[in-house]
């Protein structure tokens, strides 16, 4: 028993990362009505902005995980305001131009990376908590832990912004109805590149938390991104708490499957409830038939 409440600890962990990729890609999908091909990739930038600076001596996963972001959010507004504006129409991306567009993105970063940094896996330095933490015969280390809570924060964070701010308000207003948030003053081109650099800020986020646990190599945001588009069809499409529960929910599942499947084949446990789902309920745990639309 001990060992199976480990193991869902674990994952309720890793499920918190995969909530903050899930929600950032719904966030995306909910305002400019396409699936973002290259997320994971996001994610794998801001992870290797961490290794950059590792090389250049700065060995602070606070201060990697800061600038981290910052790159991420410049690098998403420049794809809003170049790639994807122009394919842009009645407050819609494109969808299949869209998608075009970032699984091009999602050839050219990573092999972009190769380019720059090798084959080789890397990993940040240091550690945003020392030591573990015991509950028993548990024993958990700390660096965990500021995943799960530095998960936690950013997207309670991003629900606060969504639901009281002035901003926030409006990126719901143009999700819903953009023709009637344009007659309301509400510029839909400027809430389309916040809302995309939003997105990728999260995906750069969960870079880097989790760079300083695991190791970071160039093709990793395509793992990521297939997590991603699992957890949104699981929580449902423009669900921000369907993101986060279906993130857990996913993150223990995987990490249960180890004591019972054998090695390696914990990644079937992702297409497979997103199979279930697809035929049990297509709309989602949160999501509803209009938000398929």
């Amino acid at each position: 028993m001990s060992d199976i409440l480990y193991f869902v600890i674990l994952g309720i962990m890793t499920g918190s990362l995969y909530g903050l990729l899930g929600l950032g890609m719904n966030v995306i999908f909910s305002v400019l009505r396409f699936v973002n091909i290259s997320h994971g990739d996001m994610l794998t930038v801001g992870a290797y902005v961490g290794v950059a600076l590792a090389f250049a001596g700065l060995q602070s996963p606070w201060y990697s995980m800061a600038i981290g972001v910052g790159a991420v959010a410049l690098l998403g507004l420049v794809i809003a305001r170049v790639l994807l504006a122009p394919i842009t129409t009645e407050g819609r991306v494109n969808e299949q131009r869209g998608m075009v567009v970032t699984l091009g993105l999602s050839l050219v970063i990573p092999n972009l990376i190769l380019e720059i940094f090798g084959p080789d896996y890397q990993r940040v330095p240091g550690q945003f908590m020392t030591g573990v933490v015991e509950f028993g015969d548990l024993i958990i280390e700390k660096q965990r832990l500021a995943i799960l809570v530095g998960s936690f924060l950013i997207a309670g964070a991003l629900m606060v912004f969504l639901r009281y701010t002035r901003l926030g308000r409006a990126i719901r207003a143009v999700g819903e109805n953009p023709e009637a948030a344009q007659a309301s003053g509400i510029s839909v081109r400027r809430i389309h590149l916040l809302t995309f650099t939003l997105g990728t800020m999260l995906a750069g986020a969960a870079g880097a938390l989790v760079t300083p646990v695991t190791y970071a190599f160039p093709a990793m945001g395509l793992n990521y991104t297939l997590y991603s588009i699992a957890v949104v069809i699981i929580g449902g499409l423009g669900s921000v708490w369907g993101a986060i529960v279906a993130g857990l929910l996913l993150g223990i599942a995987e990490s249960l499957s180890v004591i019972w499947m054998a090695s390696g084949y914990n990644a079937l446990v992702a297409p497979m409830m997103m199979l279930i789902m697809l035929i049990v309920r297509p709309q989602g745990l949160f999501g509803s038939k209009a938000a398929r639309a």
